[in-house]
């Protein structure tokens, strides 16, 4: 396990999807600069290129959607699961792109030829996944859905995990387990953002010890903020 990281910097989240010529299009505009906000730096974060294959693994949404495939040109393919989106907008309201496969992906389903076939894998948790679920469980259960995300991504590829909240049970206590003792082909990279008020992942939690790469990690906002999201970017090498 290569036990080095290096500096990681997100480019602006500003690319804007084609025209839409609707009566909702003031509305479009609106959800998609929330969504900017809220999603930009992790899409930002996955370095897309315009040929590369992209799994939106979980919770996808239209707005979602149109910022990724902005990035793409038509040898790129973006797969969105639209299992565990708190929302979807009505069929008619849809305008999904072509290079775009709408799916639903649930925890257990995973087709052998899907294994390492994704360039870039964006891992966007929802703030209410395992609401119903024990604080250990949910754990459990996103360190089960990362090692997901890395199966998928193939060597030389790229996973972004990201959290919409401070807990660290949800995000750094996920990483330190992944990278330390469920999967040992990944390498954590360090999240350079300029000009945000952000901080550094914990690598003391609750009198625990964690690996020390995960100072890498970057929260963003504070815990009496609405708006506060944890950031952790793999480089995934198997070889």
């Amino acid at each position: 396990m290569d036990t080095q990281y290096s500096g990681l910097s997100a480019p602006a989240a500003d690319a804007m999807p084609p025209p839409m010529t609707s009566v909702a299009v003031d509305d479009f505009i609106s959800a998609k600069s929330i969504c900017t906000r809220s999603h930009g730096h992790g899409i930002s974060l996955l370095d897309i290129e315009p040929h590369h294959r992209v799994l939106d693994m979980y919770g996808s949404g239209q707005q979602r959607m149109q910022l990724i495939a902005s990035e793409l040109d038509e040898r790129g393919e973006l797969v969105a699961n639209i299992m565990g989106a708190l929302s979807l907008e009505s069929i008619e309201r849809r305008c999904t792109p072509q290079n775009v496969v709408m799916t639903r992906l649930s925890d257990q389903r995973l087709s052998l030829e899907e294994i390492g076939s994704f360039d870039r894998v964006l891992l966007d948790i929802p703030a209410l996944i395992g609401r119903h679920l024990t604080s250990r469980q949910r754990s459990e259960r996103l360190v089960s859905l990362l090692l997901r995300a890395i199966s998928l991504c193939r060597d030389g590829g790229r996973v972004v995990y990201m959290t919409h909240g401070h807990l660290a049970q949800n995000n750094e206590m996920v990483i330190d387990q992944v990278i330390n003792d469920a999967h040992k082909g990944v390498a954590l990279r360090n999240i350079v953002l300029p000009h945000m008020a952000a901080s550094a992942g914990m690598t003391l939690c609750g009198g625990q010890q964690l690996d020390p790469r995960i100072a890498g990690t970057l929260h963003i906002g504070t815990k009496a903020s609405c708006d506060n999201r944890f950031l952790a970017v793999f480089e995934c090498r198997y070889n």
